[in-house]
């Protein structure tokens, strides 16, 4: 899969904003259930669930949702009807979202180098640093604050040339981020954008287990602690895509992905063969 260096400029813009920006600083179970209520069938496996939170980057990485749902379908070889499709379908994403990227030498090698060009990170103590960034501020941090400079001076009807950016400590060039807000002000969740912070902590901790700076085990232990998180502030799955697209664009990452990203997002989000629809954020 291809997915790392067809990403890497954009991850580079990452982390050209976030220095730019002053940015403030369960085991696997495969057993499905009947949901009485919907009357439809569902899985429980948090595992997975944690990993669906990175799931557009691995989806673009195998060149969007209809490739890769075609590749589901040719694992499965069966039809939605069948008593065992779950177990099957369960098996399949695990294969390709649990740790995409296999551990070997040649890995390692490219997932430090990875980690380090695009975020800096050159140990592991960089490594878990940036990750408890992520969490703990990350983008969502600046969002809230131009948002609060926004919300403070008339909201949607504020006049971002008038607002004291010295008194809110925004940087230089924090315009452009001031009018996206404002021009998609009612299209954020009342979580921001916490889903891009979420989405970025799991896709890294998949980068940083290539790169041998995290087990299986913990990496997938402090995956279901971010899933833990997201079900805090997410109801379902497009309201958290949601966020996490304008959390994208707020990063200014690659706007000419935006397109492709949102269609990866659109198309992986429904059909038979889509675990999202299987596993709903809040089971």
């Amino acid at each position: 899969m291809t997915q790392k260096k067809t990403f890497q400029q954009a991850m580079i813009s990452i982390t050209l904003l976030a220095l730019s920006l002053i940015i403030i600083t369960g085991c696997k179970n495969q057993s499905s259930k009947t949901d009485t209520k919907s009357n439809s069938t569902t899985l429980r496996d948090d595992t997975l669930k944690g990993f669906l939170l990175a799931g557009v980057y691995f989806v673009q990485g195998y060149g969007g949702a209809i490739p890769f749902m075609d590749k589901v379908k040719d694992d499965i070889n069966k039809n939605a009807a069948q008593k065992d499709f779950l177990t099957m379908l369960d098996t399949a994403y695990h294969h390709y979202f649990i740790y995409p990227y296999p551990r070997s030498i040649a890995e390692k090698v490219d997932a430090r180098n990875t980690l380090s060009s695009w975020f800096q990170i050159n140990n592991q103590n960089d490594f878990y640093s940036f990750l408890a960034s992520l969490k703990d501020s990350g983008f969502q941090a600046h969002y809230l604050v131009c948002r609060k400079a926004l919300d403070d001076n008339g909201g949607l009807n504020a006049d971002i040339s008038k607002i004291n950016f010295a008194k809110y400590n925004l940087p230089k060039g924090s315009e452009i981020l001031l009018k996206f807000i404002k021009d998609h002000y009612n299209k954020f969740s009342s979580s921001g954008i916490k889903a891009w912070n979420i989405g970025l902590y799991v896709y890294t901790v998949c980068l940083g287990y290539g790169a041998e700076y995290i087990d299986a085990q913990n990496g997938k232990s402090i995956i279901v602690q971010m899933l833990e998180e997201a079900q805090k502030d997410y109801p379902d799955w497009k309201t958290y895509y949601n966020d996490f697209m304008l959390g994208r664009q707020f990063a200014g990452t690659d706007p000419s992905a935006n397109a492709a990203y949102q269609k990866t997002i659109d198309g992986m989000l429904q059909g038979d063969y889509s675990a999202y629809k299987y596993l709903p954020l809040q089971q």
